[in-house]
């Protein structure tokens, strides 16, 4: 019996130099491999000065040597073929395209049922009437989605959120995470028909359409399937490095930009007195336990400059905090505590303190750069 196709592929050296770009023209070369060594491994990609090394799940790997003559042993599949000739297209990066050639087709008894379709800043709202503003406020670039469809007639959909940097990836999935982790993923949440989580510079969402319980286990494997296929973990935002460790609830800690996620997530005003915006403040807002399952939340704010920080300082004074005294601290609405602060370009929000002293050591256990 013949063996799977093996292919050889090689380089007639480098043909172009451009934008620190090699150009290379591989040839191809078929032939029969016999051994029954498997050549599985997990996605990723990984580029530097010599190569550019790309690793698929379960079917093979390819390695381009810049400089070498004898190139990696491929597996033949037509469709992973596909596949490697689609990233090379692309620069060696996971997109929309090839997502919807690697995602597979069919999980467990659920087939994809329609076209994938593909989302942009412009288009998204075309998808998500009301919603889409929740993604724009990050850095959000393309939205790939996926109907499957199981006999019974019940739906499940995929949605795979490119964010554009792994910040942006946790920063969306951050501002609503209520049901418990999933374990999937670099953070997951799974509750009825819902699964969220984030990997690398993607945030994935896979809902039910109908029977929740009978959908369960086939969003889970997806979920499980789709996160391996996005390529290494990300770094979260360095801003949480600024966020005192004791007490802090990690579920209850966000990333964000503009005012819409902070309202998401506590009200502050309609107003945007903080003067929030994306693409020049970055935000992060956590919760802390006290007594009696209250919490104490805690809000950094980081301006471009300090004279911005300044002037949204002042703003939030006189509009949520007028009875403050010098020092930025007031009681609020409930009897409970509330501070501002400006830290050179940062301004810091101590909300429903339990005490003057919590507000206060709070603070003082922000973890500002060092000057």
């Amino acid at each position: 019996m013949a063996g799977p196709t093996r292919l050889e592929l090689a380089t007639s050296g480098v043909t172009g130099q451009r934008s620190n770009q090699t150009e290379l023209r591989p040839r191809l070369r078929a032939s029969k491999l016999y051994s029954e060594r498997p050549l599985f491994f997990n996605p990723l990609i990984r580029i530097d000065a010599a190569k550019i090394s790309i690793y698929f799940i379960g079917d093979a790997y390819i390695m381009l040597g810049a400089h070498a003559r004898t190139m990696a042993i491929l597996q033949f599949y037509p469709l992973l073929f596909a596949i490697i000739l689609a990233i090379l297209a692309t620069g060696g990066t996971v997109n929309t395209l090839t997502l919807s050639q690697a995602i597979p087709k069919k999980i467990l008894d659920w087939e994809a049922s329609e076209e994938d379709k593909i989302y942009d800043r412009k288009t998204i709202f075309n998808y998500i009437d009301g919603g889409a503003e929740v993604y724009l406020a990050f850095d959000f670039q393309e939205l790939f989605v996926r109907n499957y469809k199981a006999a019974s007639g019940d739906r499940i959909v995929l949605d795979v959120y490119d964010m554009g940097s792994s910040s942006e990836a946790y920063g969306v999935f951050s501002c609503d995470r209520e049901d418990p982790e999933a374990g999937i993923g670099q953070e997951s949440t799974f509750g009825p028909g819902l699964l969220r989580f984030w990997q690398g510079r993607y945030f994935v969402s896979i809902s039910s359409v109908g029977e929740e319980k009978r959908a369960e286990k086939v969003i889970l494997k997806l979920g499980q399937t789709v996160a391996s296929l996005l390529g290494p973990p990300g770094d979260p935002p360095p801003l949480l490095q600024l966020l005192p460790p004791e007490g802090l609830i990690k579920n209850k800690t966000s990333y964000f930009h503009s005012l819409i996620s902070l309202n998401n997530r506590y009200f502050v005003a309609s107003e945007n007195i903080l003067s929030l915006e994306k693409g020049k403040t970055d935000c992060v807002f956590a919760e802390y336990e006290e007594r009696d399952e209250e919490t104490t939340k805690l809000l950094i704010i980081r301006y471009p400059d300090e004279s911005q920080a300044e002037a949204s300082l002042q703003s939030f004074l006189q509009t949520c905090l007028p009875d403050a005294d010098s020092s930025g601290k007031a009681r609020d609405e409930t009897n409970k505590w509330a501070l501002v602060r400006r830290y050179e370009n940062f301004v810091v929000i101590v909300f429903e303190a339990p005490s003057e002293e919590r507000s206060e050591s709070l603070f003082a256990a922000v973890g500002f750069p060092a000057k």
